[in-house]
């Protein structure tokens, strides 16, 4: 690219020097032959002041004048005949033209020739005739040319150093931008190009830089759902083949019993594909009123049955007078899953879901009989460095906070040790002091 911008750069310099150069050459070469043929004029004119009026018929000889312009001069009778001077014995046509009484100039081969007629009582008697060699003049105006030829030569040079540094400001937020298209096909989306200060490039690094963004929040997203999927996606798959194998185990005696919870258990698993698949690729998830109670029967359907198989108690608070609360039922029933797979795993005793009810907010806790959480984190904050002996493991807590801020909601640890709790705070609705909620 730099070379392209060079050479551009340059042919416009050469064809405007062109376009510029060679008329201003030939008007230079115009006016130097002008004033040369001016300066003759002028010396043959002072010439003809200096010849008597009875040259042609007086006895004196007539002295015409030199000078150190290299002119010379010869005086022609009324007849073309050369009286006296340097010149032809007879008038040539530039003297005979002369003779009209007008004044001509000629330019013969290497030289100039002025001829000026000489008057007297109002009618022509005679002719100064001038002549110059051109050398002079054309020594002057190859020198003025080639006074002209450098110039052209430093103004293509200083369009060249321009273009130079031109092209190099143009060719490093290029390369920068081609190395930023590679950097994003290898799937590295923190990309981040310099501004050049040129628009068009520092738009298009723009338009580059918001979709590394678009597309590292696309990946985030499913790769997120990929492991939310197999996280979500163990649990009820290990219950369903658990049925289904206890069943061939020990069979009941009416076969289409266990048909209809696996069916009912298919059901859900591709209520929880769907769900999954619509958080995953949704940017930002839409609130909306949600009644907990709705939410808190959903989740004991589908988790009583399997804590009551593991001979573990369940226990969920009422929530028929609760406030309408902000947020997403989906993603709200996907995070309890989250905390109840992992209480029923990892903790012991007694789960319970209870709430509590506040001017500006509904708070569910999570509580187990579990021996609590072992970390080697600075603070409970610190999500993502838990281990757990107790309730909570692998990608379970972290999974259930993603969901709970984005509905959007706070997911706190008041107590990790034994029977610890887990609370989600969510915004109601319509605040106490605004109005029934």
């Amino acid at each position: 690219m730099r070379r392209r911008v060079l050479v551009a750069i340059l042919s416009v310099t050469a064809i405007a020097i062109v376009l510029f150069g060679v008329p201003l050459a030939i008007v230079v070469e115009r006016f130097v032959d002008d004033d040369a043929t001016l300066r003759v004029e002028r010396q043959a004119v002072l010439a003809s002041r200096e010849v008597p009026a009875d040259f042609a018929t007086g006895n004196d000889p007539v002295e015409l004048p030199t000078n150190d312009d290299g002119i010379v001069f010869a005086l022609y009778g009324a007849d073309g005949a050369l009286i006296t001077g340097i010149g032809p014995s007879q008038a040539d046509a530039a003297t005979a033209k002369a003779l009209g009484n007008q004044v001509v100039d000629v330019e013969i081969t290497g030289a100039r020739v002025v001829a000026v007629p000489v008057a007297a009582d109002e009618r022509v008697i005679g002719v100064i005739r001038a002549e110059q060699s051109t050398a002079a003049s054309d020594a002057r105006t190859r020198k003025i040319l080639a006074l002209l030829g450098g110039l052209a030569l430093g103004v293509i040079a200083i369009g060249a150093a321009i273009g130079w540094i031109l092209a190099g400001r143009l060719a490093r937020p290029v390369r920068l931008l081609r190395d930023a298209a590679v950097q994003l096909g290898d799937g590295d989306f923190t990309i981040d190009v310099p501004r050049s200060r040129v628009p068009e490039l520092d738009e298009a690094a723009q338009a580059m830089t918001a979709t590394a963004l678009r597309l590292d929040d696309l990946v985030t997203r499913e790769r997120a759902f990929s492991a939310d999927a197999s996280h979500q996606l163990r649990t009820p798959l290990a219950g369903l083949r658990a049925a289904i194998e206890t069943e061939l185990e020990f069979p009941r005696p009416d076969p289409t019993i266990v048909l209809h919870e696996a069916i009912s258990d298919i059901d859900r698993l591709e209520r929880t594909i769907t769900e999954l698949l619509t958080i995953a690729r949704t940017s930002k998830i839409a609130a909306s009123p949600i009644a907990l109670a709705d939410v808190l029967a959903d989740v004991e359907s589908t988790w009583q049955r399997r804590f009551a198989g593991a001979n573990r108690a369940l226990t969920i608070a009422p929530a028929r007078y609760t406030p309408t609360i902000r947020g997403n039922a989906p993603m709200l029933r996907h995070a309890l899953d989250v905390l109840l797979d992992n209480a029923l795993r990892h903790g012991a005793g007694e789960v319970c879901i209870t709430h509590t009810i506040t001017d500006d907010a509904v708070t569910v806790t999570v509580s187990d009989e579990g021996s609590g959480f072992v970390t080697g984190a600075e603070s409970p904050d610190d999500l993502n460095s838990w281990n757990t002996s107790g309730s909570i493991h692998g990608l379970g807590l972290p999974l259930a906070q993603r969901l709970i801020e984005a509905m959007p909601g706070r997911l706190t640890i008041p107590h990790s040790g034994p029977r610890p709790r887990i609370d989600i705070v969510l915004q109601r609705t319509v605040p106490a002091h605004s109005g029934p909620g």
